[in-house]
């Protein structure tokens, strides 16, 4: 085989489905648009700006699920195993992606594809069963309408108990079409933020299974393996990768609490009293029994946990994550592990992102405590900050599209705007803000306000460095920050490895890894051109659709509304000057926000960004 072949046997096909007519084919992956956007989250992008237009529904059958591996997926490498998932957002109305980590991704890779496209819209419910080279549509009547356990359940009593077999699903909420809905991969790992299950459920998509028997071809296997060992021994003795591995991701909460960045009662205060109740020692303490890892992940950061209800019942789940203990917990005022594990249990079964459903019940509880919403309006529950009751109620009626719910579930934004209280919804292009109030942590109102997809914190992870350095109140090279977290969260993104190992696993080893995997030569300054050729890529997408500058705000609260106690006591957010930084740190226009043409020439992207 020449080298040519080499790599397109390594990388394998893409897989497209036509749920319309049912047409089922495979093509060749794209060399040349893998060679400028990586694979992952780039060629995601590079898929949704070429095929899906500006006058698509999000709901409607042009829209299509990209979902797309990255070339270190399902190698030996660390983390090795998130595959990324492009749409674009019935939530936010804009481009979006979802990465998913556990073992989905990678058991599509042993089945030879490296992507798989999902167009059209099923006349009846259906689900992908795909066993290596044998892939066909099958019937999903009698899955439609069940939870995401039972769905798991039923297709694994159908397609066989394998442990090769993989699937993802959605459940009640992506059939419902809930706007965040989530889809779920393994029980416990989600496409999470902006409503990609409802885009699965609008097509008549139950299901996708998986199972691949085959193996990767290494350009230099020993060189990776030699890579691998050389990053395997480094996180074990990393601090925080310690830290990550004895307590997952709540071992963030006590500092970004201390630090007064902590979502708490609707973004209203940035410290919660009671956090230390939800702290990762104390939650390991308190209900973790055990630990569980994504495929070939040297950190196991799962959790699983467990506790007894006050009835007697068992509540186990895995988890819940920080930013689930967060938007459910402290920005609602809960902190009791039983309604906290039983909120994330619902979402977890019916198909929900935690976090956009928690910025929802904070909506519900300030637009209550403040007489905007009455008993009437919600069907007798006593929508108070702290009542963990009723932050269980309210997320069943989500769920399941009843009452006030129905009106939460079609997302943060639609729902402060039909309340009468737009001021009170706390998001930006309509996904819900994350754990981190930007008035604590200055740099993260940049990765909120500039994300395609809506606020997102995994855009650039700006508070680790802010807070460790002392400048989370600092206006000063913001947007350098920003610009240089986003190129490399975009890089592992793209790469396909979880953001965990970040810390230990950099943008030179990640050119390092690309060249010696798939044997394309890529240096460290051509990895940092190919990030940003897919962040100015997204931002053109968006710019099809009518969004600039005046689209990257934050919620009025985070602007002029000074925090009134606690670590970050007075601090509201100047976002328009950290902007402007921003913008000309990306080499954009200050007026409208946006890439010259000399500058999408200068990436080598002007010949798809031709309007």
């Amino acid at each position: 085989m020449n080298r040519e072949e080499i790599v397109r046997a390594f990388f394998g096909d893409v897989v497209r489905v036509n749920l319309s007519t049912g047409a089922i084919s495979r093509e060749e992956l794209p060399l040349d648009a893998v060679r400028r956007f990586i694979g992952g989250r780039g060629l995601g992008a590079w898929y949704l700006y070429n095929e899906v237009g500006p006058d698509v529904e999000p709901l409607g059958p042009g829209n299509k699920l990209v979902f797309m591996n990255g070339p270190l997926v399902g190698t030996p490498l660390p983390a090795g195993n998130k595959v990324n998932l492009t749409f674009k957002s019935p939530l936010s109305m804009t481009y979006s992606y979802s990465l998913c980590g556990g073992h989905w991704g990678p058991e599509l890779r042993f089945a030879g594809h490296t992507g798989l496209v999902i167009e059209g819209k099923a006349e009846t419910p259906v689900y992908l069963w795909i066993d290596d080279d044998t892939i066909e549509l099958r019937s999903a009547a009698a899955l439609w309408g069940k939870t995401v356990p039972d769905t798991e359940k039923r297709l694994r009593g159908e397609l066989g108990d394998d442990e090769l077999l993989q699937i993802a699903c959605i459940g009640p909420a992506g059939e419902r079409l809930n706007k965040m809905a989530c889809i779920t991969a393994g029980w416990y790992r989600e496409f999470g933020r902006g409503g990609c299950g409802a885009v699965m459920g609008s097509k008549n998509l139950k299901a996708i299974a998986v199972r691949g028997t085959g193996a990767l071809r290494l350009s230099d296997a020993s060189g990776v393996m030699e890579l691998t060992e050389s990053l395997t021994a480094g996180l074990k003795i990393h601090p925080k990768i310690i830290d990550r591995r004895n307590y997952g991701t709540p071992e963030l909460l006590k500092s970004i609490n201390d630090n007064g960045l902590l979502c708490t009662r609707n973004f209203r205060e940035t410290h919660f009293e009671e956090g230390y109740r939800l702290e990762g020692p104390r939650m390991r303490e308190d209900i973790v029994i055990g630990d569980a890892s994504c495929f070939a992940c040297p950190v196991g950061c799962g959790k699983r946990s467990q506790v007894v209800a006050k009835d007697g019942s068992r509540i186990l789940i895995e988890g819940p994550e920080f930013e689930s203990i967060a938007l459910l917990g402290t920005n609602c005022g809960v902190a009791d592990w039983e309604s906290l594990m039983e909120a994330t249990r619902i979402c977890d079964t019916y198909g929900m992102d935690t976090m956009n459903a928690g910025g929802c019940v904070s909506l519900a509880m300030e637009c209550f405590e403040k007489g905007i919403l009455t008993l009437e309006d919600t069907d007798g529950i006593e929508l108070r900050f702290g009542n963990g009751a009723a932050l269980v109620a309210l997320l069943r009626l989500m769920a399941e599209r009843k009452g006030i719910g129905d009106i939460l579930a079609e997302g943060i934004r639609y729902a402060s705007e039909r309340f009468g209280a737009p001021e009170l919804g706390m998001h930006s292009k309509g996904q819900a803000l994350a754990a981190y109030d930007p008035r604590g942590c200055k740099g993260m109102a940049l990765t909120y306000a500039t994300s395609p997809k809506g606020a997102h914190h995994m855009i650039a992870t700006t508070m680790g460095p802010e807070i460790a350095g002392g400048t989370r109140l600092s206006y000063e090279n913001k947007g350098a920050l920003q610009k240089e977290h986003q190129l490399s969260m975009c890089a592992v993104d793209s790469m396909g490895i979880c953001s965990t190992v970040r810390g230990g696993f950099g943008m030179g080893d990640l050119a390092k890894a690309f060249g010696m995997v798939t044997g394309i030569g890529l240096d460290l300054e051509g990895l940092k051109l190919a990030t940003e050729r897919i962040i100015n890529l997204e931002r053109m997408y968006n710019a099809r659709l009518g969004f600039f500058r005046k689209d990257d705000t934050l919620p009025k609260r985070i602007l002029s509304e000074p925090v009134p106690s606690g670590p970050s006591t007075g601090e509201t957010v100047d976002l328009e000057r950290m902007l402007d930084e921003y913008y000309t740190c990306m080499g954009w226009e200050i007026d409208n926000g946006l890439p010259s043409r000399e500058r999408l020439a200068e990436l080598g992207i002007d010949d798809i960004v031709k309007e």
